[in-house]
């Protein structure tokens, strides 16, 4: 049994889709990126019926590649600002995180990791603007939406971070996956911000010096 096709993105990228996101206040803007470092915003309810009976749709807007403020190697993530879907942000190989105004497809301000940029995420839950961004350092960088600069940097994995997601209900929880094959979690409200850390067997194990987290069996409790 095969699922019928409902809609058909029109091809607007030239090379490999690394990203995608939608939208998390009408549920209809789909953004797509990746290693032809174009950016292509499509209208999922802007579309025309084809001949073969399927809707298309085509993008609406795009950062061509050839954009002078677009990013010059291949971008690795986008995603919504959560809140209000006027912003959003991509991660880049150039070392680069981006905040973009989404009405005019324009840049409003960057970040500079100085190294290749793998993932980033936002929270959910409006309890701050801290972008997290992961990269081939060993550092977790939060980067600040109000103020335009780095809040913190988490000493995370030491061979790279591949990935992170906050917490979507604490909002200053943030779990992390390291290339060593670890998995993190951290309070960034805490001087000691690792709660606990999950090695390649599955064990946990709790920070030495956090009294509010126990290993239970395999799996950690943690209490804020």
């Amino acid at each position: 049994m095969a699922l019928s096709e409902t809609k058909r993105m029109a091809r607007a990228h030239s090379a490999a889709v690394h990203s995608l996101a939608i939208d998390n206040i009408e549920h209809r803007y789909l953004l797509s990126t990746g290693a032809d470092i174009s950016i292509q915003l499509y209208d999922l309810n802007n579309f025309e019926q084809t001949a073969t009976c399927s809707r298309q749709v085509a993008p609406t807007s795009q950062i061509a590649a050839n954009t002078a403020s677009t990013h010059t190697r291949l971008v690795s993530g986008i995603d919504w600002y959560p809140l209000d879907n006027g912003m959003f942000t991509t991660s880049s190989f150039d070392h680069t995180l981006r905040v973009w105004d989404a009405e005019s497809m324009t840049e409003a301000c960057q970040f500079d990791l100085e190294s290749r940029v793998f993932s980033h995420c936002m929270s959910y839950t409006g309890g701050h603007a801290l972008i997290a961004a992961t990269d081939e350092s060993a550092h977790i960088r939060l980067c600040d939406l109000r103020t335009g600069s780095f809040a913190q940097s988490l000493l995370a994995h030491h061979s790279g971070s591949m990935a992170a997601a906050w917490s979507p209900e604490q909002p200053f929880v943030l779990a992390s996956g390291g290339i060593d094959g670890t998995l993190k979690l951290w309070d960034i409200r805490r001087a000691d911000s690792q709660l606990c850390s999950f090695g390649h067997s599955g064990d946990s194990e709790a920070s030495p010096s956090d009294s509010s987290s126990t290993a239970i069996g395999g799996s950690m409790v943690v209490e804020l």
